[in-house]
């Protein structure tokens, strides 16, 4: 029986990149075994350079600017096609997404764990908990962990391929003087297709360079793209709640009426859900970013940073909404965020829809404030060492 060695080499171009040679040697053949075994080239890879051509690969994948107008969506999904279908672009794809499985991980426990070492208050326990995984739960947790990958790949992809170019401002400031030479009251012809509405109501960029980031670009995008995704998932999460398709998506993530897990309660859910949800924050980054013309808005730009500290705190306020910690957060009088909210949207589901605020319930009348008088059942209280219930079998 031959013997198969496995080697991790480097490609024949400038870039390293995975790749596996099997060496077949006949028993007793002599052959030497190859020189790059998997252990000795792990010792010396150098991983932020393994990392930093994964990404490199992976933005190269992406469609650029368009100087000639915007492409159609059917044109960007065919590029993307021929781009993915590579064997490196599909293993490049496979990297990106564990490293963010265990950032996840990682996310998670802090959520989990950090409050703790605060004596954070406890929110009572007032549902049944969800004390063990079935397969489906376990089984839509790890899909929707994998799913993180295409997402964070489409979402840092997005801001990549609007983003500043050298000559932009230029460029834009020519085709405003050259419009005032040829006529004052001239008004562009344009549309409004994917993205483009530079010239009727500005239109951000992603901002990539490191010394062009600022406060404007980094910091002042992301309370409004928390507005704007909250104002779609509030509707969403109102629409999974119609009876019609509620038994279909939303219901498998509401047999925890107790959220404790962090971020693995969090992601608990349908699928189709769970890309909804997620994807939404592209759309959200999509319409602050290049503007909204319904409501005069012409958008702003928005930094890999901002878009970067968007999704973070998204992941940790998402988290702490399926934990047990009481967490506020308060600009002055004005409460911004609170978990308690979250906690009983999961015991009373016709309220607080909002997955980080309640603007938009309080706006459309779904508001309901959690009230610390409500009956607490001292037998459905978790154990900390556990995290289970203490007296399951007397809770209905």
């Amino acid at each position: 029986i031959p013997s198969v060695d496995w080697e991790i080499d480097v490609a024949s171009k400038s870039e390293p990149c995975w790749s596996t040679n099997l060496a077949i040697r006949p028993p007793g053949s002599g052959a030497e075994r190859p020189s790059h075994s998997f252990l000795s080239y792990s010792r010396t890879m150098d991983a932020p350079r393994f990392f930093m051509n994964t990404a490199k690969r992976l933005a190269a994948t992406l469609p650029s600017p368009a100087s000639e107008g915007p492409q159609s969506v059917h044109e960007i999904a065919r590029h993307l096609r021929d781009e993915l279908s590579t064997r490196q672009s599909l293993v490049d794809l496979l990297v990106l997404t564990a490293v963010f499985v265990l950032v996840l991980e990682l996310v998670s426990n802090i959520v989990y764990y950090v409050p703790r070492f605060f004596s954070a208050k406890t929110i009572p326990v007032r549902g049944k908990h969800l004390d063990e995984f079935s397969f489906k739960d376990k089984a839509f947790v790890t899909f929707n962990k994998c799913l993180t990958g295409l997402f964070v790949y489409a979402y840092f992809g997005y801001l990549w391929s609007v983003r500043k170019m050298p000559g932009d401002d230029e460029h834009e400031s020519g085709d405003e003087l050259l419009s005032l030479q040829h006529n004052h009251t001239h008004v562009h012809d344009h549309d409004h297709t994917f993205g483009n509405h530079d010239h009727c109501c500005g239109g951000g960029k992603g901002i990539w360079a490191l010394d062009e980031l600022s406060l404007a670009n980094t910091v002042f995008p992301v309370p409004m793209l928390f507005v704007v995704y909250d104002f779609f998932y509030t509707l969403l999460h109102w629409a999974l709640h119609v009876k019609a398709v509620y038994a279909f998506v939303h219901k498998h993530h509401h047999h925890q009426k107790a959220p404790s897990r962090a971020n693995i309660d969090a992601v608990n859910v349908h699928p189709l859900e769970f890309a909804l949800g997620e994807f939404n924050h592209l759309l959200a980054l999509h319409l602050v970013g290049r503007g909204m013309p319904l409501i005069c808005y012409h958008g702003m730009d928005v930094s890999w940073l901002g878009a970067l500290l968007f999704i973070s705190l998204g992941g940790i306020l998402a988290g702490l909404n399926h934990t047990r910690h009481d967490a506020v957060a308060r600009v002055g009088k004005y409460t911004i965020f609170d978990s308690k909210h979250h906690d009983v949207h999961h015991r009373i589901p016709q309220s607080n829809y909002g997955q980080y605020t309640v603007l938009w319930d309080r706006i459309f009348g779904t508001f309901r404030d959690y009230n610390p008088n409500d009956r607490v059942n001292p037998a459905a209280q978790l154990d900390p060492r556990t995290g289970k219930m203490r007296v399951p079998e007397k809770i209905e």
